[in-house]
């Protein structure tokens, strides 16, 4: 979205008024009336919504600015201005806005909005837009690598090469064969598209001085560079390929000796080293270009690449084959390294969105990972700070490329004579690869049981089946299927006493071949077990345009989806697939499915190989990292290798450093979570509640808060009781807990509960979370004094998913009259519900104005925390600091430190490996206060004279409305009338 660009801000204020009394809203926009009251906005309410005022419809606000402004109380009489001392400031960013503030509060919840504000009080989401420039488009200048297992150029030796005459070729070069990989290269070259080609060659070459001659002589006249994969690793990374994932990406499980998922290392660490092998050539030749893998043979590229630099890569992947539900997928036992790694890529493309739908499942089934969808339909996954791009959109065939082999001189002769040969007989014609998966069998047992029964059609009628040569099948498999085949081929003619069966040998099957037996067929029959897209019907139907020529396919290819014209049937239906090839071979040649077929022609003509490439390009373009913001860094070992988005300003904690600024100030304050950062021990519901933190944590925090100079809290989500158990003993500690909703003060021996008065809609939510555990296996509730926990972690992924998104619907209609003292909230594995406006950043909020009141703002304060509940610490002080607020001290003086545990995508400016790691530092600290404190200057010790003297009471708001994400705030007032607003001049 461009600077200048307005984008939608809807309003929303929390007051209580007089009967007869109105809220607007004015600033210094002209959309919210200059400063003018007259001209402010009237915000509206409701008797459901009452006290929550909004403004009906959004206000249109320049973009990329800061704006100013009040909200006014009116009725019939006068205007009367809220009482704050400083004006409210809104960021306005590139996004749509919903902001929500509170009477008496400078902070502000500022939501980014995914939806329309203007829906009144839809429902809002809080995950970061994520915007797409579509004005961003792949051309032919743009710079390309296109990588796949094997090259569009098949090489061979010259069996007649001699070496003694220099015009002899040693090499033999040919388009290899296939129904997408020599026409994409085909397409890139005419385009003149600026592309290289990486892939392996149909040759194993071992010396060295051959691989270099090959390779130059490939890249001066192909544009391609060969992989020179030594052979034994050939064999076994095809072996795993073929036997391994390719059927188990088709959603079959086999076990038989031969293909059973349970492989031996030896096939993985081939599988990784031809991966590894392709990754090196990416980055030799590597020079800030895009990069395009393809399929399942190299799915631990982009993994390999990453690792191998510090570049910023723009990588997609593309799937040509079908993805397998999340079930079947987790019986690989490296599930997570190939979801890892192909996470690595910008962009992630598959045919059809049920390939989508699994792989998304096996993301979050295994990795905890979430989608959502952007504006306009983008699917995006977010994967450590980063958002991946997911493509949904199939290839299609080339008109063009169709049309000049139709009129080839070859093409024309093999017309003839195939007329010739079948002169006067209709031709049924299959063309399916010679792997099992294929299903050649069952349309050969549906074939012969229809000729039983037209015997008068046994010279009327043939049967043509084009065996095309499989990548994807090992040759025992291949062995095994055409000794199955052809017995049922002998068996079939001679029961038949003609031959109503050939074969013809995908040696032979040259691309002239294939379309003139598609030309002259009068039906095309497919039976296919389990088949990715399957291009045959769109070439059969590009051939014959509007000719009419009916095609039977399997349901279970993916190309039974994408076109109307098409017979499905179950293959495993024979009596089903029989009566279709009765039906076809009896039935003469009929326009009842015309329009169909014509509306098939029309989409295949729009829908090209060209396009689906540029699309996809185009998407990978628009997919690229943001450089802008983001650092990426990969993180992990080996196939646990991930590659994650950190903020540009995000770095190690050093002790050092910390310790440095820690003896350099006099009003330090602490504030650390504990589960994951002062323990080890794992956020679970049902955790044993009898263990508390380490020695050394116990020793560290006991001595820290022996410090005069310290004020320590530990703010957990946890109830009064376990913290209490784990920490009670240390003197000194200051303790919050359920989120700060009750809090122990480090100078007091008492809990205290923020909250007031009842909450009636505490049973109705423990009524309501209560039926869905009963329901939901696996999960459990917590009740809590202020909160209901609904914990689904130990459930089934998809199950728990789906009844949390439920339950949080049904929490909100039922506790619609109580939604201004609770809230839904939703985490990891978790629905919580909870009182209004708490959250750690509230409490955060409350220590630092009693510490201000008691010794004056802190010139020290370190924030520690590892989950998204800890993210609300981090933004609160940052924003703090940012508004230079007196609840700190002057930022020249102020040493702020924010830290998450993990290195990860974090509010926080800094970070630490794990909870030892914050260990050593609190022992650091520790060490240096043990030394120093009886060292204390007479100035520091005047300074401390006030610690235990008086503590603020009332002072704050117990239902603090500091909520995420958090961008302003400004100090508190002390005055006791209205003011009016402080005009802001900018030169």
């Amino acid at each position: 979205m461009s600077s200048s660009q307005k984008v939608r801000v809807t309003f929303e204020f929390t007051t209580t008024t007089q009967p007869g009394e109105d809220v607007l809203i004015v600033g210094e926009a002209e959309e919210l009336g200059s400063w003018n009251p007259e001209k402010g906005v009237l915000m509206k309410t409701d008797p459901e919504r009452y006290p929550v005022w909004s403004t009906p419809v959004p206000a249109l606000i320049q973009s990329n600015s800061s704006t100013f402004y009040k909200y006014v109380y009116f009725n019939k009489a006068s205007y009367k201005w809220e009482e704050l001392k400083e004006n409210r400031k809104l960021e306005v960013e590139d996004f749509n806005m919903i902001v929500k503030d509170k009477a008496g509060s400078h902070i502000s919840r500022q939501i980014q909005s995914q939806i329309d504000p203007s829906v009144s009080f839809a429902r809002t989401l809080e995950n970061p837009i994520i915007l797409v420039d579509e004005g961003q488009k792949f051309s032919p200048e743009n710079s390309i690598i296109i990588v796949s297992m094997n090259l569009p150029i098949r090489v061979e030796r010259n069996p007649n090469y001699d070496s003694q005459n220099p015009n002899s070729e040693k090499w033999v070069f040919e388009n290899a064969k296939g129904l997408w990989l020599p026409v994409l290269y085909e397409i890139a070259n005419q385009e003149n598209i600026n592309f290289v080609w990486i892939g392996w060659p149909h040759i194993c070459v071992e010396d060295e001085a051959e691989q270099e001659e090959l390779a130059n002589e490939l890249r001066a006249k192909y544009k391609c560079e060969p992989l020179f994969i030594p052979e034994d690793t050939m064999a076994l990374h095809t072996q795993f390929c073929n036997g391994i994932l390719y059927p188990l990406f088709n959603n079959i499980i086999d076990t038989s000796e031969d293909n059973n998922p349970q492989y031996s290392e030896e096939l993985w660490e081939a599988y990784r080293k031809v991966n590894s092998i392709a990754a090196d050539k990416i980055m030799k030749i590597y020079k800030d270009e895009l990069i395009w893998v393809h399929d399942y043979q190299l799915l631990l590229t982009p993994s390999f690449v990453s690792r191998r630099t510090r570049d910023i890569l723009n990588i997609g992947i593309f799937l040509h084959n079908p993805f397998p539900s999340s079930e079947v997928f987790r019986v690989l036992p490296h599930r997570e390294a190939i979801l890892h790694a192909m996470l690595c890529c910008d962009l992630i493309g598959f045919h059809l969105f049920e390939y989508a739908r699994h792989f998304l499942g096996s993301c979050k089934s295994l990795l905890g990972i979430d989608h959502q969808f952007s504006p306009k339909g983008y699917l995006m996954l977010d994967y450590y700070g980063r958002h991946i791009m997911i493509r949904i959109g199939h290839l299609g065939v080339e008109p063009k490329i169709i049309d000049n082999v139709l009129a080839s001189e070859g093409y024309s002769n093999i017309m003839r004579d195939l007329k010739t040969k079948y002169a006067g007989k209709k031709v049924l014609v299959g063309v399916d690869p010679l792997h099992r998966l294929s299903g050649i069998a069952l349309k050969l047992n549906a074939f012969k049981l229809s000729m039983k029964n037209l015997m008068h059609y046994k010279n009327k009628i043939v049967f043509v089946q084009l065996l095309i040569e499989a990548k994807n099948s090992s040759d025992a498999e291949r062995d095994d299927v055409l000794q199955e085949i052809v017995k049922l081929k002998t068996e079939i003619n001679a029961e038949i006493g003609t031959n109503v069966v050939e074969f013809v040998d995908g040696s032979i099957i040259t691309r002239e071949l294939r379309y003139a037996y598609m030309s002259i067929a009068y039906g095309i029959v497919n039976s296919s077990y389990k088949e990715g897209l399957f291009l045959i019907p769109f070439e059969v139907i590009a051939i014959s345009k509007e000719k009419p020529v009916e095609i039977i396919i399997s349901e279970f290819t993916g190309v039974s989806r994408a076109l109307s014209s098409l017979k499905r049937v179950n293959p495993f239906d024979i009596a089903q697939l029989e009566a279709e090839i009765h039906y076809l071979i009896t039935t003469p040649t009929s326009s009842d499915n015309a329009a169909k077929r014509k509306r098939d022609l029309n989409y295949i003509n729009t829908n090209t190989t060209l396009k689906w490439a540029f699309n996809f390009l185009s998407d990978l373009i628009r997919a690229k990292k943001d450089t802008k913001h983001f650092q990426y860094v990969t993180h992990g070992l080996g196939d646990k290798l991930k590659l994650i988005a950190l903020k540009k300003k995000f770095s190690l904690l050093k002790a050092d450093y910390l310790l440095k600024a820690y003896k350099e100030t006099k009003n330090r304050a602490f504030f650390f979570d504990n589960e994951g950062t002062l323990s080890n021990l794992l956020k679970q519901t049902e955790i044993d509640k009898s263990v508390g933190p380490s020695e050394k944590i116990v020793n560290c925090l006991t001595d820290l808060c022996k410090d005069e100079r310290n004020s320590v809290f530990v703010v957990t989500g946890r109830m009064r009781a376990v913290v209490e158990n784990w920490f009670g003993s240390i003197q000194g500690l200051g303790m919050a807990a359920e989120y700060g909703a009750i809090l122990k003060w480090n100078y007091g021996s008492t809990w205290e509960n923020s909250l007031t008065g009842e909450m009636p809609w505490i049973e109705t939510a423990k009524q309501i979370i209560g039926a869905y555990v009963v329901r939901t296996e696996g999960s459990t509730m917590e009740a809590k004094e202020c909160s209901v926990v609904f914990s689904y972690r130990d459930t089934d992924p998809d199950i728990g998913s789906w009844q949390a998104k439920e339950l949080i619907s049904h929490l909100e209609i039922l506790l619609k009259p109580f939604m201004n003292e609770c809230e839904v909230s939703a985490g990891l594995g978790y629905v919580e519900v909870k009182p209004q406006g708490t959250t750690k950043g509230t409490a955060v909020y409350k220590v630092l104005q009693d510490l201000k009141e008691r010794r004056g703002p802190p010139d020290f304060i370190l924030t520690i925390g590892d989950d998204i509940a800890d993210e609300e610490m981090f933004k609160v002080v940052k924003a703090l600091k940012k508004e230079g607020s007196n609840l700190l001290a002057h930022k020249r003086e102020l040493k702020s430190f924010t830290c998450t545990v993990g290195r990860k995508p974090s509010s926080a400016d800094f970070y630490v490996n794990d909870a030892n790691e914050v260990v050593h530092i609190l022992e650091q600290l520790r060490g240096w206060s043990n030394v120093c404190k009886k060292n204390y200057s007479y100035g520091d010790l005047r300074a401390l004279s006030t610690r235990h003297s008086y503590r603020l009471s009332g002072q704050f708001d117990t239902k603090s409305p500091l909520l995420k994400p958090m961008e302003s705030y400004a100090e508190e007032s002390d005055e006791e009338e209205p003011l009016s607003p402080i005009k802001v001049w900018r030169e």
